[in-house]
C-alpha cells in the first residue's frame, strides 16, 4: 500500500508542479525580442526540477526495498494476485473519474471562454484555464486510482 500512496501523491505533485512552471514561464519569463524568443527559468521550475530528481530518488530507494515493485511499471507493480485484482478495480474508477472530469472540463471551458470575451486576452486566458483544468482531470485521475486502490486493499 506504501507504493500505491507514493505513487499517488508523487505523480499529483509531479503534474501540478509541471503546470505551475508551465504557467510561469509563458506568463512571466517567455519574451519575444529582436533577436528571437528569450526566457529565464522561474522559482516554481526550479523546483520543479529538484522535485524530479527527489521522487526519481524516491521510488528508485522503495523498489531496493520492495523487490515486487518495479520502477517501470510504478504503481501497477503487482505481488500476487490480490493486488493485480485491486489495480484493475482501482483502473475502471480512475478511467470513470477521468471521463466525468473531462466532460466537466469541457463545459468550464466553453463557460471560461465565454464569460471572459471583451476584458481579457482570449489567447492567454485559455491556455491558462486548458492547463489548469486538464492539470485537475490528470490529478483526479492519480488520485482516483490511488483512492480505489486502497479502499479495494482494505476491503
Amino acid at each position: 500500500m506504501k507504493k500505491i500512496i507514493v505513487e499517488t501523491v508523487g505523480n499529483s505533485i509531479m503534474v501540478s508542479l509541471f503546470a505551475a512552471s508551465l504557467v510561469e514561464f509563458f506568463s512571466m519569463n517567455a519574451q519575444y525580442t529582436d533577436n528571437g524568443f528569450e526566457s529565464t527559468t522561474g522559482n516554481i521550475s526550479i523546483v520543479f526540477v529538484v522535485y524530479l530528481v527527489l521522487f526519481g530518488l524516491i521510488r528508485w530507494g522503495i523498489s531496493k526495498r520492495n523487490k515486487d515493485y518495479s520502477l517501470k511499471d510504478g504503481e501497477f507493480s503487482a505481488s500476487d494476485e490480490r493486488e493485480k485484482n485491486n489495480a484493475y478495480f482501482a483502473s475502471v474508477v480512475s478511467y470513470k473519474a477521468i471521463i466525468t472530469s473531462l466532460i466537466i472540463s469541457l463545459f468550464i471551458f466553453v463557460f471560461i471562454e465565454i464569460t471572459t470575451n471583451p476584458p481579457f486576452n482570449n489567447t492567454f486566458d485559455l491556455f491558462i484555464s486548458g492547463i489548469i483544468l486538464f492539470t485537475i482531470v490528470i490529478c483526479v485521475g492519480f488520485i482516483s486510482y490511488g483512492t480505489a486502490w486502497i479502499f479495494k486493499d482494505t476491503r
